[in-house]
């Protein structure tokens, strides 16, 4: 739970420096694909956890290879991570990120599970509906799930509306074994 706070303080900090540097889309998306490196590159966090290897060590390591390709602002927030012993919390600080940057655009998230795959068609009507339904610029995310026997399960920020067919056996199966008690 407190990587969660922390990642928020500093997803938020960053995202205001981001957005006075007028780089808050670029810094967004350098952060998620280092989120994606770091998350599957064992060495990587390796080299960056060892405690052996020294503060301004790793700071030059992100110098050479993040320096030039991605924002300043971005830069000198990896290093300050280092500074501070917190770069072990970059996954949670790049979701954090993510989605305080969606709100400062006015951006819902909406993740969808499906059973089975949709077509365009379908995936137009379903953000039509969505769309009507929130009322403000949306961001769907669509995956297949077949442990969902059927249906789709969508989520709006913490609320869900589950139209699975696992979930409708389970609730007729609550409501048979209540009518027998």
């Amino acid at each position: 739970m407190i990587e969660k706070t922390l990642a928020k303080r500093y997803a938020s900090a960053l995202l205001a420096v981001a957005d006075k540097a007028g780089g808050v889309e670029n810094v967004e998306a350098q952060l998620l694909a280092l989120k994606d490196v770091y998350s599957r590159d064992a060495d990587m966090r390796m080299v960056f956890m060892h405690p052996r290897i020294s503060k301004q060590q790793k700071k030059d390591i992100i110098g050479k290879l993040f320096g030039g390709k991605f924002e300043q602002v971005l830069v000198i927030f990896l290093e300050l991570l280092v500074d501070k012993n917190r770069l072990r919390f970059l996954p949670h600080i790049a979701d954090a990120f993510d989605r305080l940057a969606d709100v400062s655009k006015g951006v819902v998230r909406v993740d969808v599970k499906t059973f089975a795959p949709m077509s365009e068609n379908q995936r137009g009507t379903l953000y039509e509906k969505l769309n009507k339904m929130i009322g403000k610029k949306i961001a769907v995310d669509i995956k297949q799930d077949r442990s969902l026997k059927g249906g789709m399960v969508i989520r709006i920020g913490d609320g869900i509306l589950d139209g699975s067919v696992v979930s409708r056996l389970k609730r007729l199966r609550e409501h048979l074994l209540g009518m027998t008690a």
